[in-house]
């Protein structure tokens, strides 16, 4: 008996709700939503790029911050597929266009470190991977040698930025660190904490971003 009253009850709101629907198709205009698909080009350009670094001073770690004013980026600029396009650029940095806010730091890190290592004109290296789970891969290469870095990535649409930590021990840079260390040794000492040790860790951290030029259909 209660399989007789169930079935009769669903036969009765199929029937119900059949009728309504046609009540409201006879009296209204249904509106679907209509996703639009917008066909869209990305293209990259070092004028929207950006690469700034921090270098440590003092015991404490103060940080110094710097970049070039050059940035010479070469591989596939345009594209339907921001990632592929990231993934494929290479690029080359001119040593000599550090720039730190100041003249004479400048010049010193220029002469006395860049100016130390092998190939100084330039620092190289290129995209090797963007992962999955937000780490991405670049190879750099300074004072002839080449090291694969791993750092942080985020890539929303049209915006990309990368961070990593390097040191520049994996470049077997010791000497001309050194060097830059004591040419700037009363900037490198924290006097006003009391210490007496000139200290500029080989640690940098290195930041880059960029944004892809989105135009769409």
């Amino acid at each position: 008996m209660k399989k007789t009253i169930l079935f009769s009850g669903l036969l009765f709101g199929l029937l119900a709700t059949s009728c309504g629907e046609q009540d409201v198709a006879d009296n209204e205009d249904v509106k679907l939503e209509v996703k639009e698909i917008q066909n869209c080009i990305y293209t990259f350009s070092a004028e929207k790029s950006t690469l700034d670094w921090t270098a440590y001073k003092f015991t404490r770690k103060a940080g110094v911050g710097g970049t070039f004013t050059q940035l010479q980026v070469d591989g596939k600029k345009k594209g339907a597929v921001p990632k592929d396009i990231i993934e494929s650029l290479s690029f080359s940095i001119p040593t000599s266009t550090v720039e730190t806010n100041d003249v004479s730091r400048n010049k010193k890190i220029d002469s006395l470190f860049f100016g130390g290592l092998e190939e100084t004109a330039l620092i190289t290296g290129n995209v090797v991977s963007l992962g999955d789970n937000g780490k991405a891969t670049m190879m750099i290469k300074m004072n002839n040698i080449e090291n694969e870095v791993v750092g942080d990535y985020t890539l929303e649409d049209n915006k990309f930025s990368f961070n990593t930590e390097i040191s520049i021990n994996d470049w077997n840079a010791e000497k001309q660190l050194e060097a830059l260390n004591i040419a700037c040794k009363d900037l490198h000492t924290d006097l006003e904490n009391g210490e007496t040790e000139s200290k500029l860790w080989p640690d940098v951290t290195i930041s880059f971003s960029t944004e892809l030029t989105k135009e769409c259909d």
